[in-house]
């Protein structure tokens, strides 16, 4: 499994369950978050998925968003 870290424009804990919300959509046994940080503005997973799903679904909240690593 491969770890990738995001960032995107969060502003509150609603920011964070959207992002959540939408991972969960993508199965919790394809994706594990290990963390999602308001104040840093970053969310790290853990998926054996390409980038590209993780961002696509991330896209979904409406938010700015691009992958870090």
């Amino acid at each position: 499994m491969t770890q990738y870290v995001f960032e995107m424009a969060m502003t509150c804990g609603g920011c964070a369950n959207a992002a959540r919300r939408v991972l969960g959509k993508l199965g919790e046994d394809k994706v594990k978050i290990d963390d999602i940080n308001v104040e840093t503005k970053k969310i790290t997973v853990t998926t054996d998925l390409p980038a590209s799903d993780i961002l696509e679904a991330l896209q979904k909240t409406g938010k700015e968003i691009k992958q870090l690593q």
